[in-house]
Parts: C-alpha cells; sequence; structure tokens
C-alpha cells in the first residue's frame, strides 16, 4: 500500500511540474522557442547525465541509431509544442499534445494492422 501512495504522490507532483513548465513557456513567449527547448535540454542533460554516472550506465547505449532517432524526434516534438504554446492557449495546445496516443491507436489500425478492443476504445 505504501508504494502505491508514493506512486500517487509522484504522479501528482510530475503533473504539477507539467503544468508549471507550460506556464512558464507561455509566459516566457518573447523567446524564440528554439532558445527554450536548447534550455530545457540542458536541464535534462545535467540530470541525465547524473543518473546515468551515478548508475554506470554507457552513455551511448545498446543501440545507438534507436537513441538518435528518439533524441531527433523527441526534439522536434518539444519545439513543435513549444511553438504551439506560443501561438495558442495553454489549454488547446496541451489538449492537442495528448491527443496523440488516439492518433497513434488510429494509425496502428490503419497500418499495422492491429486490433483494438472495444474496452480500450471507451478509454480513449
Amino acid at each position: 500500500m505504501k508504494d502505491l501512495q508514493k506512486a500517487i504522490l509522484f504522479m501528482l507532483f510530475s503533473t504539477l511540474a507539467f503544468a508549471i513548465m507550460n506556464g512558464v513557456v507561455k509566459y516566457l513567449s518573447e523567446f524564440s522557442a528554439f532558445q527554450l527547448v536548447f534550455f530545457r535540454s540542458i536541464g535534462s542533460l545535467i540530470i541525465t547525465m547524473i543518473y546515468l554516472n551515478y548508475k554506470k550506465i554507457s552513455i551511448l547505449g545498446n543501440k545507438r541509431w534507436l537513441l538518435i532517432a528518439r533524441g531527433v524526434f523527441g526534439s522536434i516534438s518539444l519545439l513543435l509544442f513549444f511553438l504551439s504554446l506560443k501561438y495558442l492557449p495553454v489549454g488547446t495546445a496541451v489538449t492537442l499534445r495528448y491527443l496523440s496516443p488516439i492518433f497513434a491507436a488510429v494509425f496502428a489500425v490503419i497500418w499495422l494492422r492491429e486490433r483494438i478492443k472495444p474496452l480500450q476504445w471507451l478509454f480513449f
């Protein structure tokens, strides 16, 4: 039970942190989205490097090309999200961002011929 309470606390803290980040990015809209992505990425890099060094995990990973692809697509995603915060209200931009699981499911049905159970559609 204690682990469940800890997990809930972490999720609430994460939600609060993302809400604050969205508000700060909207507040700093006079800065370029590229600058905002750069400085957010520097913070993430420092935290990640400390963690990887502490756990003795290779910085290059096991599948380098997947790691590079994830970095490129993640950077593009963050840049486009920060641009959307610049031009749209925060609520609209965040709502559009969290529509991605629905699009992923639809594309998986169309392109990968995956089956999605009716109960899963209910949760979307």
